[in-house]
């Protein structure tokens, strides 16, 4: 991320996340219902209870990698690179609490019984060093995006839980993250336009993101690619109204303009993917 982006006007879309298929929320026992409707990034939500309401960080961005050397993933889908909370003005928030910098993020999930969780970003939450800048195994980058962007979430907070156990935070992040990935099949957004990797093709940027802002219901997210043009990340922006885990998610714009060639961006296939 970069330490300075331009703010757009928003054009929010609201995404409705519904308990039959969201992960389970928090216990709501701390908040009323009025605190969880209020809306991250708007007046209300500098007077409301930051335990219910994303503040004062309030931009939440679901970020997703293409990582085309080497091939990680399947070759017909985008890899997490994390969720992140930003201010509102695009700015943002890091390590904001290092006595939850949790490092065992495998025996963590598998405590919890989360199996199925832990799977899913195996196989699509991968390390690609030179993307993301994190040297190690995928079990590092978990780590850093915990300790890096998960403990500045002010709903994480152990004192947003009436029964809280230990690292529980922890699990609602990489929960939430992946329950918002499995809504984002960027890779087919992108075929849909006839947008598809290539080694002799190339795009334009306002194709490109044309084709993700309709997908997205009008939000435009940040397309970001690799000083050679290559496209490497798209960022989906949210304001959140309730909590991080469980809270409505409302699709807005990203705050500063992507660094894409206007012409001849290269979406390049995956190499060896694995």
């Amino acid at each position: 991320m970069v330490s300075f982006r331009h703010v757009l006007l928003a054009s929010s879309a609201f995404l409705t996340l519904t308990s039959a298929t969201n992960p389970r929320p928090h216990d709501t026992s701390v908040c009323s219902r009025q605190d969880l409707k209020v809306l991250s990034c708007t007046p209300a939500a500098l007077t409301a209870n930051d335990r219910c309401v994303e503040s004062p960080s309030g931009l939440l961005l679901l970020t997703q990698l293409w990582n085309s050397d080497p091939g990680l993933g399947p070759p017909d889908r985008w890899t997490i690179h994390g969720l992140w909370p930003d201010y509102c003005n695009g700015s943002y928030p890091v390590s904001c609490d290092t006595s939850r910098a949790y490092s065992n993020i495998i025996e963590i999930l598998e405590g919890y019984g989360q199996s199925r969780l832990l799977n899913y970003m195996r196989k699509l939450w991968r390390n690609d060093p030179a993307i993301t800048l994190t040297n190690g195994t995928d079990a590092d980058l978990w780590y850093h995006e915990w300790e890096k962007h998960g403990t500045c979430m002010s709903t994480l907070r152990p004192s947003c839980y009436r029964s809280y156990t230990s690292a529980r935070e922890a699990v609602d992040y990489f929960a939430q993250t992946v329950f918002l990935d499995r809504r984002l099949p960027t890779y087919d957004y992108l075929a849909e336009c006839g947008i598809v990797p290539s080694n002799s093709s190339t795009y334009a940027r306002a194709a490109l993101e044309g084709c993700v802002r309709d997908a997205n219901g009008g939000g435009l997210p940040h397309v970001h690619c690799s000083r050679q043009g290559v496209l490497t990340e798209v960022w989906w922006y949210y304001h959140l109204a309730g909590r991080v885990k469980g809270g409505k998610y409302v699709r807005t714009n990203t705050t500063f303009p992507s660094n894409c060639p206007a012409e001849g961006v290269k979406y390049l296939p995956k190499l060896g993917s694995h």
